[in-house]
């Protein structure tokens, strides 16, 4: 019986390690605070990956001062030959190609 269990864990925990779908986002979206400022930008909310829990959190939307010459863009999921990894948002300049597509 110990058997059996044992390689019903191992076959379930290696399964896990292999699920190569894309991860959800959470299923509650909340609603962000009014803008506070007409130079601000909402910065969506977004996954973050926690070391101390070892796993991704989802960070709230929230509404950041803008910077000059720069645009927001958001992070995205990127699918990877081992699973889906989390590319976080970032600033990028105005006057910047992006010669790379997602």
């Amino acid at each position: 019986m110990k058997k059996l269990a044992l390689i019903s864990f191992l076959i379930t925990f290696c399964w896990m390690l292999n699920d190569k779908r894309k991860p959800n986002p959470p299923e509650q979206y909340m609603v962000p605070p009014p803008k506070p400022k007409s130079d601000y930008v909402l910065i969506p909310g977004h996954w973050l990956w926690s070391r101390e829990h070892k796993m991704y959190v989802w960070v709230i939307p929230a509404w950041v001062p803008e910077k000059e010459d720069h645009v927001w863009r958001p992070g995205y999921w990127k699918e990877l030959p081992r699973g889906w990894k989390w590319i976080p948002g970032q600033w990028e300049r105005k006057d910047r190609k992006r010669w790379l597509s997602r």
